[in-house]
């Protein structure tokens, strides 16, 4: 029987940081592309690719070699995919959410970008930093992950649309927040790595951005 992530239900994860502003864009890809590639083996499903257009993987030859092999997903196409492998090339918010449920039951490689940051959803999902090779620490400190969850537990399947939701979160994070010792970027991608929609982490990271004013 595969042992699964019991948040992601993934049977790996991997990602490529985007946290050098003259790392070429292809070279991040390959490096995801070589990783994606050797769990398709593994696991014996052609991968497939996730952008949030079909233009985003244009001139990258490692991406456009897995779109032909399993084909290329985006939020908004209409064709319908398997499960399997996946890799996401600088997902958004709605983007990510599709590539998470494409690879549930298999693997997941991230390709991020800056404006979409998702080093505590690496960490949560027990990622693998392609360019070091090492799993990701968060940088969370503990007290905080525990009200997040509980957070999320009181809010996150509702995305925090009704109003004892929304002040149960600002009641259990807003003192983390002005603390700064939580940010939305870093809620956001801790929340997606444990069920939470595309868009309940917008929500979310609505909710704290009004708490740090």
């Amino acid at each position: 029987m595969v042992e699964l992530h019991l948040k992601t239900h993934l049977r790996a994860a991997a990602w490529v940081p985007d946290d050098d502003p003259e790392r070429a864009w292809e070279d991040a890809a390959d490096l995801a592309a070589e990783w994606i590639w050797e769990r398709s083996e593994a696991e014996d499903v052609p991968p497939m690719l996730v952008t949030n257009t079909f233009q985003n993987a244009i001139g990258i030859a490692s991406l456009s070699e897995i779109a032909r092999g399993g084909g290329q997903a985006t939020p908004q196409g209409n064709e319908r995919f398997q499960h399997g492998p996946v890799l996401a090339y600088v997902p958004n918010e709605r983007t990510m959410e599709l590539a998470l449920d494409l690879a549930r039951g298999y693997s997941l490689v991230i390709v991020e970008t800056i404006s979409f940051p998702l080093s505590e959803w690496a960490a949560a999902a027990g990622a693998i930093n392609l360019l070091i090779g090492d799993p990701t620490a968060t940088a969370i400190p503990s007290d905080v992950t525990a009200d997040l969850d509980r957070a999320i537990f009181f809010g996150g399947n509702n995305g925090w649309t009704g109003s004892h939701e929304e002040q149960h979160a600002r009641t259990t994070l807003s003192a983390h927040v002005r603390s700064h010792r939580l940010d939305p970027d870093a809620a956001v991608s801790y929340a997606m790595a444990h069920g939470v929609s595309d868009r309940g982490a917008k929500r979310l990271r609505a909710l704290i951005e009004t708490m740090a004013r």
